[in-house]
């Protein structure tokens, strides 16, 4: 069966997409731990929401990636508006090196058309530029309302759910254009920060829920120690 590297964000749509694609693929969930960039309880939201898409899609093994330190960079330097393209590139960039390494041939994510400030079709295409697994957006002509409908049909809903990261600029660049972007990205190193974090992964074997309360105990000591 083909593999899908699955990056889910804790949100409400990233999880919808991987149940939707795992009816033909094999899942790998993959998060990146923006510790300690996170709003209060995102954490903690995210590890539950892992556990309900299990209930649903036994995927075998999670995967945690640290980033923190990827939006730190940013905020420090005259680009913090391109925050959230040059994250989601960064992001499509370390999901590309786990899919080297699980195997997977794809990846999919929870974009949905204009429904946020990266989403934007001229985001996307950027975000997107250079990236050599396919993207998968089954949720992309969705809108937020028949995305909640559908989470709760499957049984992914949950009133709680991650939806802010304190590094998100007041006004995030919603029409980059590639070159652009591909400028940013090679001027402020993030390639060589993407590949240094990868390193430092965290990555579980799942045979049933109690593992995922293991992984989150291993993540509280190993990626969120700052």
């Amino acid at each position: 069966m083909v593999k899908t590297v699955a990056l889910i964000s804790g949100g409400i749509d990233s999880p919808v997409a991987a149940y939707l694609v795992s009816r033909k693929m094999e899942v790998i969930p993959l998060h990146f731990c923006l510790h300690p960039l996170y709003c209060e309880t995102s954490f903690e939201l995210v590890m539950e929401s892992l556990k309900t898409l299990r209930a649903r899609v036994p995927f075998e093994k999670a995967i945690l990636y640290p980033w923190g330190d990827v939006p730190s960079t940013i905020l420090g330097t005259h680009a913090r508006r391109y925050m959230c393209v040059l994250c989601r590139r960064g992001m499509f960039k370390g999901a590309e090196l786990v899919c080297e390494a699980e195997n997977a041939e794809v990846i999919t994510t929870g974009e949905s058309l204009g429904q946020k400030a990266s989403q934007t079709l001229q985001n996307l295409t950027a975000t997107s530029h250079g990236v050599t697994q396919p993207i998968l957006r089954p949720l992309i002509g969705l809108d937020k309302v028949e995305i909640e409908r559908i989470s709760r049909k499957i049984g992914l809903w949950r009133e709680k759910h991650v939806g802010c990261c304190s590094a998100t600029p007041s006004k995030p660049a919603t029409g980059t254009r590639v070159e652009v972007l591909d400028d940013l990205y090679e001027k402020l190193n993030i390639r060589a920060l993407v590949e240094a974090k990868f390193k430092e992964r965290l990555e579980m074997k799942i045979r049933s829920e109690s593992d995922l309360d293991e992984l989150y105990l291993r993540s509280l000591k190993q990626l969120c120690i700052r």
